[in-house]
């Protein structure tokens, strides 16, 4: 999703309006679910995707008014019966469009300035789009991770019921305020990746977690290894002078995966002892399971109980007979995608 931000600033700051076409509420099986974003340019082009389709191509054609008409839409599709057969996506499902048109003037710029700078950093914010059927949104603004609005004339008895709904769901979602329908998308869930080693599977781990939404940090102890070269997707790059407290600093939270990957034995018990104190959502470390029971053997001797051993994924990754380190980085972050699609510890 940051890299359908950045093309949204690059295109407005190059002067070019855009149709923003989200999955707006989404029931059953659907192609893509709620909060599923593409954009499309005067020019036809696109970038992301809602799932593909004739689904996707009735967008296109929808952006297509949108731009000569100058008013955004909603469309609703019911893939249970005769929408199906007439798309061809046999689904059982249900999905409404929001189809906005996005206007290349400064206001619009600075919202969307203000969400990628959130989502680089790593913050939760959520998008606020009025869903009007006149000319683009009366209202769209960015709520950031402490719940300030980045408008000062908001309404109080809005912003109050925005942050209702950011607190208790991580996905987009509609909402009704005083009979108007609002639109909340909600950017900064995808999680970041804290890869403990810069060897081989952790730049392929890092590739591959970058390319499904991740934010990636790296960390190692050796600048022949963690530089940005070896990992130009990644978000951070620390060149630490041990393993000793490398997460201090660090906000350690569930959204938070810790990828142990060191290149030897002592290092993963160093990281391993330090992961344990934290609260992330996922701790996965790399190794055979005689060097699991070896490492846990020691873990045990410093206090370290079975439940929170339990917690750690070793050997980490899917069962997938993965060899190669880029096959080794599929399993890992296939089990990173179920991780937080799941929202529990696995």
């Amino acid at each position: 999703m940051k890299k359908l931000i950045q093309h949204i600033c690059t295109s407005l700051a190059d002067g070019q309006d855009l149709v923003l076409v989200t999955i707006a509420s989404q029931s059953g099986s659907t192609p893509r679910l709620a909060g599923a974003k593409m954009i499309v340019l005067r020019d036809g082009h696109i970038s992301g995707t809602i799932g593909g389709g004739l689904v996707e191509a009735t967008a296109m054609a929808d952006a297509t008014a949108c731009f000569a008409t100058g008013r955004s839409l909603r469309r609703t599709f019911n893939l249970e019966n005769g929408d199906a057969a007439a798309t061809g996506m046999i689904c059982g499902g249900r999905l409404e469009l929001f189809l906005e048109v996005i206007g290349a003037d400064e206001a619009n710029q600075q919202v969307f300035h203000d969400l990628l700078t959130a989502v680089q950093s790593g913050c939760r914010a959520v998008l606020v789009s009025q869903l009007a059927d006149g000319n683009g949104p009366a209202l769209r603004f960015m709520v950031d991770h402490r719940g300030m609005a980045s408008r000062d004339d908001m309404a109080e008895s809005l912003l109050a019921t925005i942050n209702q709904v950011r607190s208790s769901t991580p996905d987009s979602t509609l909402i009704e305020h005083q009979g108007q329908s609002y639109l909340l998308s909600c950017f900064g869930e995808a999680g970041t990746v804290y890869l403990l080693g810069a060897g081989h599977v952790a730049a392929c781990t890092a590739e591959a977690a970058a390319r499904v939404g991740f934010r990636v940090v790296v960390m190692d102890d050796r600048s022949e290894f963690a530089n940005r070269e070896r990992f130009p997707q990644a978000d951070d790059i620390r060149v630490l002078p041990s393993f000793a407290g490398c997460l201090n600093g660090f906000e350690i939270d569930g959204d938070a995966y810790l990828v142990i990957v060191t290149r030897g034995h002592m290092h993963d018990l160093e990281v391993l002892d330090q992961a344990l104190r934290t609260r992330a959502g996922y701790i996965g470390m790399i190794g055979s399971r005689k060097k699991r029971d070896a490492i846990y053997a020691q873990m045990r001797e410093r206090g370290v109980s079975e439940a929170q051993l339990q917690q750690v994924r070793c050997p980490i990754g899917m069962a997938i007979a993965a060899d190669t380190p880029e096959e080794i980085a599929v399993s890992i972050v296939g089990e990173l995608i179920h991780q937080r699609a799941t929202g529990r510890r696995v």
